[in-house]
């Protein structure tokens, strides 16, 4: 008789013995799936709402930094806006949420001393928070002669549309609600516009980087800046907005840490259960291992018997246990990573590997027991 049909023989005949074996592995890999992909969903979503931190990277004047609180006086501190360019054919060009140039000039709008801001397209990606009466902006972000005013800003001049800046008349177009930031103070136009209005064309004070790639496998965000700095010419220093890196890269990786310690730690219960299962059905079996090898079985056979049952278990568990994990994980997970889990399906034949090695490893000492038995012994056994 084949190994393996000796072994779906006596699987057979203990069915239950079998099931039990079988949960084992299976709550290790469940856990484990459970765990990789209510982590993954919550990674992306805590990556999402980080950064709305805001840009994580600043292109701006090496030898002379400008303040973006006082703007530009006399439009010094300016870079070249084909720097964005640049930027934006780096080789990780992909991992780039938005790429935000930005021209800051100061006006006298009646008594006010207003803050200007020119800004592209971009800007509305890298401040997905900007809304009006709590509405994303739409269409009331400027174009052609047109404004958008801050919180304060519209407080002050008392949204009066139109206002004029250097003798050019703009459209109010709306008053953003409070975000907190210095946008609050400031007024935004477009920056082409603003770039003839102040005689800078093609020139900005400085590029606001928001990037995907917080806590990538290849490469963190100083990677990142590096090979921005790589793509600019001497006269752009690029730096990492130090606050926003940390707190976005150490969240990150304290929640790919805990999930690792997670699946370590049940991958482990599961091995210990495995093994505890195994020697226990040696020993339940003494007496037939005893009868096998006084008839003359090969003690490799009855070896092979025990590694082929655990590669048995450890295939159907794993499988068994992603889809449990899975299932889990899409019912409990948006509980946790408050936003719907999708499957993971890269995981499958993770977990078919990893349940099948612990299940062989955790075989292998009681298997070797089992061959070493005494059949005199085992007989005398009731």
């Amino acid at each position: 008789m084949r190994t393996i049909d000796f072994v779906a023989k006596e699987m057979g005949r203990r069915k239950w013995k079998a099931a039990a074996g079988i949960s084992c592995i299976l709550l290790g890999i469940s856990i484990f799936v459970a765990a990789q992909t209510t982590n993954e969903a919550l990674y992306e979503k805590t990556k999402e709402q980080l950064l709305r931190f805001g840009a994580n990277i600043i292109v701006q004047p090496k030898d002379e930094p400008f303040d973006a609180y006082s703007g530009s006086p006399g439009g010094s501190a300016t870079l070249p806006e084909i720097y964005v360019n640049r930027i934006q054919n780096i080789e990780h060009s992909g991992m780039l949420v938005a790429v935000s140039p930005k021209l800051y000039e100061r006006f006298e709008v009646g008594d006010v001393n207003l803050l200007v801001v020119g800004v592209t397209d971009d800007e509305r990606q890298a401040k997905p928070w900007w809304m009006i009466n709590k509405m994303v902006v739409t269409d009331e972000f400027p174009r052609g002669k047109q404004v958008l005013l801050g919180h304060y800003a519209g407080a002050h001049l008392g949204a009066v549309s139109p206002i004029k800046l250097d003798g050019e008349t703009f459209a109010v177009t709306g008053v953003l609600d409070e975000t907190g930031s210095a946008d609050d103070f400031a007024a935004f136009v477009p920056l082409d516009v603003l770039q003839e209005l102040t005689d800078n064309r093609r020139m900005v004070n400085l590029i606001e980087v928001s990037t995907s790639c917080i806590a990538c496998p290849e490469m963190n965000l100083y990677d990142f800046v590096d090979e921005i700095d790589a793509a600019l010419p001497d006269d752009a220093k690029v730096i990492a907005v130090k606050q926003i890196a940390e707190a976005q890269m150490g969240t990150l990786t304290k929640i790919g840490d805990f999930t690792r310690i997670i699946s370590i730690v049940v991958l482990c219960l599961g091995a210990f259960l495995m093994m505890n299962y195994m020697s226990s059905s040696v020993s339940e079996r003494r007496r037939e291992i005893g009868i096998l090898l006084a008839i003359g079985m090969d003690a490799g056979k009855i070896y092979k018997v025990f590694i082929s049952k655990a590669l048995i278990l450890g295939v159907v568990g794993g499988l068994v246990g992603y889809a449990v994990g899975t299932l889990i994980s899409m019912v409990a997970g948006p509980q946790i990573a408050d936003t719907p889990v999708s499957p993971i399906f890269q995981l499958l034949p993770y977990s078919v590997v990893i349940s099948t090695v612990i299940c062989v490893i955790s075989s292998i000492l009681p298997a070797r027991r089992a061959t070493r038995l005494d059949p005199v012994e085992a007989l005398r056994e009731v």
